[in-house]
């Protein structure tokens, strides 16, 4: 994924550790669960003309922002979703190769917004990260991690008197089993090192759908600028 300029932002983490009944496959089988949260508030400058709704409006210039690369890493499976190849993360023993599967939908009107999001916003962009495959945790044996991963996003525009703002607000649950084949590892360094991964990839997220949405939006007001002026 691209680096891009972000706001920087400090996810917050929720986490708790405890050990499953043993079972006649899984003797000892130790279950973790996490929850990053991550929110950003970014001043955004709309023209006449030009705002973020009417950006919000050409669908495919903004999956087409959000997605298109030249790298072949995304795939466009469907209409709403498409196949995103992330780079590798490196963490001490383990090195993984991320691959989404992302749907975005488009809501306006408050109409089936999420919770958080005041009916008052006019229009919603949601991402929901519906197939994970994250290649390089087979490290030790050929099923040593049990993995359940969610992961949910919406980008809104906010407006106060003539200011505005992008507001990203991603969220990412996760919970995960290790086998007793991976015993040998402490567990602090185990859960360590799978939690950076994780966060690890929720930062790659956050720079691809943000800072592509804003550089796109920069280059749309640009555009619509220069149609005005002629």
């Amino acid at each position: 994924m691209a680096s891009l300029l972000l706001v920087p932002f400090q996810p917050k983490l929720l986490k708790k550790f405890h050990i499953k009944a043993a079972s006649n496959s899984i003797r000892n089988e130790k279950t973790s669960s996490f929850s990053f949260r991550s929110k950003a508030n970014v001043p955004i400058y709309e023209l006449p003309g030009a705002s973020f709704d009417q950006y919000m409006d050409d669908k495919q210039r903004v999956f087409r922002a959000v997605f298109s690369d030249n790298k072949g890493l995304t795939t466009q499976l469907n209409e709403e979703v498409w196949r995103i190849k992330m780079p590798p993360i490196q963490c001490l023993f383990l090195n993984i190769k991320p691959t989404a599967d992302v749907r975005l939908t488009f809501k306006s009107n408050g109409e089936d917004y999420p919770p958080h999001i005041p009916h008052h916003v006019t229009k919603v962009l949601e991402l929901h990260f519906i197939r994970w495959e994250l290649q390089g945790l087979n490290t030790f044996n050929k099923n040593p991690y049990h993995i359940s991963l969610d992961v949910k996003g919406s980008l809104y525009p906010e407006r106060k008197g003539k200011y505005s703002w992008l507001k990203n607000q991603m969220e990412m649950k996760i919970t995960f089993c290790v086998s007793p084949g991976t015993t040998f590892i402490p567990e602090n360094i185990l859960e360590d090192a799978l939690e950076l991964v994780f966060k690890t990839v929720l930062d790659e997220m956050k720079q691809e759908f943000h800072g592509r949405l804003l550089e796109d939006y920069n280059r749309f007001k640009r555009n619509k600028s220069k149609k005005n002026s002629v």
